[in-house]
This record gives C-alpha cells, sequence and structure tokens, in this order.
C-alpha cells in the first residue's frame, strides 16, 4: 500500500506519495500567482489551486511509476486563514483571501474590543488573518458575495470538498482561526452575535471533523482528473503548519515544531488548557486528542528572503545557472563571511505585520543601523538574524509561562541552508533537531492518510512510525552570549517605533 499526501502551501501546491513507513517515493509541485491588489492584501484564484494539484498528481503519479490502484488514502493539508466564499455548487464568488491578507485590522480590532471570553486564545489582540476578521471584513465591503455565498470555507476544506463533494470543516482550523472551542460545546453563538456575524451559521457547513477522520471517497470526477481510481479514502487534514508535527513526530508535551516556510509557526503539544498573553491557544484536541496545541508564529519569514532575492540578488541569477546552485546558496555564501550581529544591523521582520508575541497587523519591517559599511551582504545576513530574534522571543514567552520546550524540530525551507539553520541554533540556545523527509506538512498528510486507511491504531502511532531525525544544530556558546545584546535590541526597536508604524500604516490605509 501506499499514501499520498497533498500540501498547498502559499506559493505552490505539491503531491507526494509516501510508502507506509514514511519513505517518499516521488514527489512534484507546481506554482500558482498571489495578487496583491493593495498594501496588506494578498489574493489567489482557487482555479490555480486546482489546476496546480491535478497536474501535480498527476505526474507524481507518472515519476513513481507504481500501480494508482495501490493507493490506500488521500489527505490535503493548506494554508490556514484562507477564506473561500463559494456557492452550494462549488463555484467561488471571488479570489481567496490569502493568510497573509490583513485587510481586516479594523475588523480585528473592534472583534478585539468587546473582550469575550472566546478570546481567550489570543489574550494580547486578534489577529487581522483570523477568519471571523477576514469574514467581518467581507460582510461589511462585499456584502453582495456575503449573501450570495451558501458557504465560507478555508482551503483546506475546499481541496476536501474538490475530492469528495462532500462540504466539511475540519477541527484543526476551526479551533484554531474561528474560536471553536470543543469542550465547552464548539461554536461560540453569543461571541459571534456580539461581533456582528450573528448570520454566519448559516453559511458553516454543519460537520466538523479531526484530523485523520475519513471525509468521503474520492469522487468519479475527481479521480478521472488525477488519474486514480474512484472511491479512495479521504482523510480530513488541517492547517499545514500543524499537520507538519504529524510529519516531524511532534507528538508528546513538550515536543516543539518550527515549520519555516514564507511565514514561521511555532507549535507545542501541552498536557492542559492553558491561555496566556503572546501566544496563540492552548487549542484543546486541535492536532491530537487529548492534548493541547500551543502556537506562536511570524507572518513574514522566508517571504523577507524572497523579497530580498528578488529585488537586490539578480545579478547573481546568471552565475546560479551557470554553476548549477541556488542564488540563496550564493547570498549565503556573502553572509557568511559578515560577523555576528551584522555590524549593528537589525531588521525587524514585521514586514507583513507581527502575529505573536504582540499580534498587531499595523506593524511593519523595519531596518535599523544602515550606514556606508552596510552590503548586500550584510542586509542579507541580518535578515536572517532577525527572523531569528523574532522566533527567540516567541520561544522566551512560551518559557516565560512554564510552557515546557523540552526538544524542537525544524523543516522547510531555511532547513537546506546551514548558515541559516546555525544562526538559529546560536541565537536561540538551543539544539534544533531535522528530520528525514524536510517537507514535513505533506509527510503529515501522509501520516494522516495512514492513520485513516488503518495502517496504525492512531494519529500519534502513525507519526512516531514514519519520521525520523536525522541532522541537528548545535548552539556555539560564544555566538549565543554575543547575540544577547542584538536581541534585546530587537525587541526595543518595536516597542520604540509601533506608533509610528501605526500611524504610517493607518494613513496609507
Amino acid at each position: 500500500m501506499y499514501i499520498l499526501g497533498i500540501d498547498a502551501g502559499t506559493e505552490a501546491i505539491k503531491a507526494g506519495i509516501f510508502d507506509t513507513t514514511g519513505n517518499l517515493i516521488a514527489a512534484e509541485s507546481r506554482s500558482y500567482s498571489t495578487h496583491f491588489p493593495h498594501p496588506g492584501w494578498a489574493e489567489q484564484d482557487p482555479l490555480g489551486w486546482w489546476s496546480g494539484l491535478v497536474r501535480a498528481v498527476q505526474e507524481c503519479l507518472a515519476k513513481s511509476d507504481i500501480n494508482p490502484a495501490d493507493i490506500g488514502a488521500v489527505c490535503a493539508d493548506a494554508t490556514t486563514c484562507t477564506l473561500v466564499p463559494i456557492r452550494a455548487n462549488g463555484q467561488h464568488l471571488r479570489r481567496a483571501l490569502l493568510w497573509m491578507d490583513v485587510r481586516a485590522t479594523s475588523q480585528a480590532a473592534r472583534i478585539f474590543a468587546t473582550q469575550h471570553p472566546a478570546l481567550r486564545y489570543s489574550l494580547t489582540g486578534v489577529s487581522a488573518e483570523w477568519m471571523p476578521a477576514k469574514a467581518l471584513w467581507l460582510k461589511e465591503n462585499e456584502p453582495d458575495i456575503y449573501n450570495q455565498c451558501d458557504y465560507l470555507l478555508e482551503y483546506t476544506d475546499w481541496i476536501a470538498y474538490k475530492l469528495t463533494g462532500r462540504i466539511a470543516l475540519n477541527l484543526n482550523t476551526v479551533t484554531q482561526r474561528w474560536f471553536y472551542h470543543l469542550p465547552s460545546g464548539g461554536w461560540p453563538i453569543e461571541f459571534y452575535e456580539q461581533i456582528g456575524l450573528g448570520d454566519i451559521f448559516s453559511k458553516l457547513p454543519k460537520d466538523v471533523l479531526p484530523i485523520g477522520a475519513e471525509v468521503g471517497k474520492l469522487s468519479r470526477d475527481a479521480a478521472l482528473q488525477l488519474g486514480l481510481p474512484a472511491g479512495i479514502p479521504v482523510a480530513m487534514g488541517g492547517g499545514d503548519a500543524f499537520i507538519a508535527l504529524l510529519g516531524l513526530g511532534v507528538v508528546a508535551p513538550g515536543d516543539l515544531s518550527v515549520v519555516m516556510g514564507s511565514s514561521n509557526v511555532l507549535s507545542g503539544l501541552a498536557r492542559e488548557e492553558v491561555h496566556f498573553p503572546g501566544i496563540f491557544g492552548s487549542f484543546p484536541d486541535a492536532v491530537l486528542p487529548g492534548l493541547n496545541l500551543v502556537e506562536g508564529g511570524q507572518v513574514s519569514t522566508g517571504s523577507i528572503l524572497n523579497w530580498f532575492k528578488r529585488n537586490f540578488a539578480g545579478d547573481l541569477a546568471e552565475h546560479a545557472k551557470r554553476t548549477g546552485t541556488s542564488i540563496y546558496t550564493l547570498l549565503d555564501d556573502e553572509a557568511e563571511k559578515i560577523r555576528v550581529g551584522s555590524d549593528g544591523l537589525i531588521v525587524l521582520d514585521y514586514f507583513q505585520g507581527n502575529r505573536t508575541p504582540h499580534t498587531d497587523s499595523m506593524a511593519r519591517g523595519v531596518i535599523m543601523g544602515l550606514s556606508l559599511q552596510a552590503s548586500r551582504a550584510h542586509v542579507f545576513r541580518a535578515i536572517m538574524e532577525g527572523i531569528a530574534y523574532g522566533t527567540k522571543d516567541i520561544l522566551d514567552t512560551f518559557t516565560r509561562h512554564q510552557c515546557e520546550v523540552s526538544q524542537i524540530i525544524a523543516c522547510g525551507g531555511a532547513t537546506h541552508s546551514r548558515l541559516f539553520m546555525q544562526i538559529y541554533a546560536d541565537v536561540i540556545g538551543k539544539p534544533i533537531s531535522v528530520t528525514r523527509v524536510a517537507e514535513a506538512s505533506l509527510l503529515g498528510a501522509g501520516v494522516a492518510a495512514a492513520y485513516c486507511a488503518n495502517v496504525y491504531g492512531s494519529l500519534a502511532e502513525a507519526s512516531r512510525s514514519m519520521t525520523q531525525v536525522v541532522d541537528e544544530y548545535r548552539p556555539d556558546p560564544e555566538r549565543h552570549q554575543q547575540y544577547q545584546f542584538y536581541l534585546a535590541k530587537y525587541q526595543e526597536t518595536y516597542q520604540q517605533l509601533k506608533h509610528v508604524m501605526h500611524d504610517v500604516t493607518q494613513h496609507l490605509s
């Protein structure tokens, strides 16, 4: 038996075929476009998602040379907080509001001002990324579309619908992004009424399914397009960064994952439900039954490096092509020559706002300490260091509130850079492990599918059986000590400049 995992990220959708021990047999991906109509806005076309998914699966099957009839189950994860308004027949009514879209800043502020008990998940502020804020923006600014839509779906649930024809929501994202709270009965109806969304429940599917539960069978239409037999079980997925926990072996209290993509998501597991300022959560049963997910995150990480490469490293493209290397590797080679602290250059990584610990959608990025000495290498290294400072800031928030972090396991694009990973370890001051399969979200979808196919008796068992740590970055004590000064200045920069940032952001809105 083989398992098909689908991982729908910010820039591309991936398909991967695994055996039931977690070996990657074949993988393919297809990119799609993001539209940025205004500052802070970000949208994607669902037609691009589906065409990319179909091509990725078809080419993955061709590359693997396995019999499609041997695929035992399918599961898909996707970016969270990506809102898709659709009609009952599945037709989408507008481009989806991508997770990084923060147009709903004023709605988020009004929601937080209610101080409703449902806001236990986010005591510092409500993120403009989150779904109630986005839904409220849609209702207030595009009422025709809001009124016409029959369902408001997450990207993950839209894929499950396209594969099976069944419309349902996944427990993972409704808990984390919609203020759903299973122990107290699910939807906080009075909260939604208070914020002006009392009518939203007619637009939300009735079924809420946990990760790994069977949504339905692969439909004939989807099977024909994908090149698979109809009737294959389709497992419910969740948010990409949280499905990644299963692909990293993060299944016990004290385990913490860092998913390093366009954004960074830090996710830990705790025995008890806890709530404190500066984190998201904790979210009961959001990944594994009986455990609480504690979350922190950075909105812009890999996306800043991509911005820098796109705008300031064009001259390296020809050399990269000629030598068969990547532009990022060439930038790493330059940055490695710069000493710790980038000669006083400090980057605040809030290019699309701050997710935690400040939950400030009006914050923006800062490059501080520029002088005529500064080179491209200085700025590139300072960006990596600034991202690592942001990660450390979140981890310190966890530990201040007795949230145990016993081991850190990382995945994502940054793990391909030994320099970046060593900077992370040196700034954080803890070892960081890397697993065999770098595409942890893709493998995590495979883990959920294997559980759905009854290969394993629990998600935790499936995760432990299908993951393996293969590398570790250990901090250098001297460099860790040097970084403490710059970390403190990074933290002070936000406090000193937040009012200026807010004024400029409001002026542009």
